[in-house]
């Protein structure tokens, strides 16, 4: 069995990030890859030929027109078709709340494949990635974000609409983002969408997977990590900037990205000459 780790020092980013994009063609007759288990969300779209996917021992069909959705954490095994393998395009991204996302729009291990009408947006999208992969200019990580937003916004069109409550979760992230810095707390947080503080973070763990204090000590963490790495930023400025005190701040970032502040420090410094 395959097992893709993540390296150290690694955490979630808020926003959706591409890690490749790539073309399925040219597979052998009969080809079986797996098992494998991955720590990140693979999107694929089978553009011709045949297969199938296994996802934690479930077998489904693949044919052309299909797209599926695997789960970080899911056990996959790939077959191709001894007469026509299949072929198509495939990207593995992240991000912090990609999982509630693909979950709204119904998309799970049990039930990975997104809705036909959309097929051909996404695979026209993935496409698209896959031929700017390689673009370095300034705007190309903007552009290639803005294609998986685009991917989601496919899906999301197919889902349920949202229910009062979720809106409110989803105030409450902005809050975060954007007050991380000050004296926030759950009670705080609950107020200001209007909702009573047990019933908000259930919610909240509901959308997010994570408790409301577990979110907000995670978001600090990465702005802190932004700000050491900005040249001349003190481990004690980093951890005052983003509302932390300095007796929690190596603890908390430990916890966080499995390093201490001054070893992060020394990883992304470039080595003396």
């Amino acid at each position: 069995m395959i097992h893709e780790k993540k390296p150290v020092g690694h955490s979630l980013t808020p926003e959706p990030v591409l890690y490749c994009c790539r073309l399925d063609e040219n597979l052998e007759p009969g080809i079986r890859f797996g098992p494998v288990i991955r720590d990140v969300f693979i999107i694929e779209c089978c553009t011709a030929g045949y297969g199938s996917v296994i996802i934690n021992g479930r077998e489904f069909p693949v044919t052309p027109g299909d797209c599926y959705i695997l789960l970080p954490g899911d056990t996959v095994i790939h077959t191709a078709d001894r007469i026509e393998p299949r072929s198509g395009v495939w990207c593995a991204l992240n991000g912090l709340h990609l999982g509630a996302q693909f979950a709204r729009a119904g998309i799970t291990a049990q039930t990975p494949f997104a809705p036909a009408e959309v097929f051909g947006e996404i695979t026209d999208r993935l496409m698209q990635m896959y031929e700017m992969e390689n673009d370095s200019d300034p705007g190309a990580e903007m552009r290639r974000t803005g294609m998986i937003y685009e991917v989601l916004g496919a899906l999301m069109r197919t889902a349920p609409p949202q229910r009062k409550e979720n809106l409110c979760i989803r105030r409450a992230l902005g809050l975060m983002e954007t007050h991380y810095d000050k004296d926030l707390t759950v009670a705080h947080l609950a107020a200001e969408v209007g909702l009573e503080r047990s019933y908000f973070s259930t919610l909240f763990r509901e959308e997010t997977g994570q408790t409301p204090h577990a979110y907000l000590c995670a978001l600090r963490i990465r702005k802190a990590c932004t700000l050491l790495r900005a040249p001349g930023c003190s481990i004690g400025e980093a951890a005052d900037s983003v509302g932390i005190g300095a007796q929690n701040f190596a603890r908390l970032f430990k916890r966080e990205m499995g390093i201490t502040p001054r070893e992060f420090l020394r990883q992304i410094s470039p080595p003396s000459r």
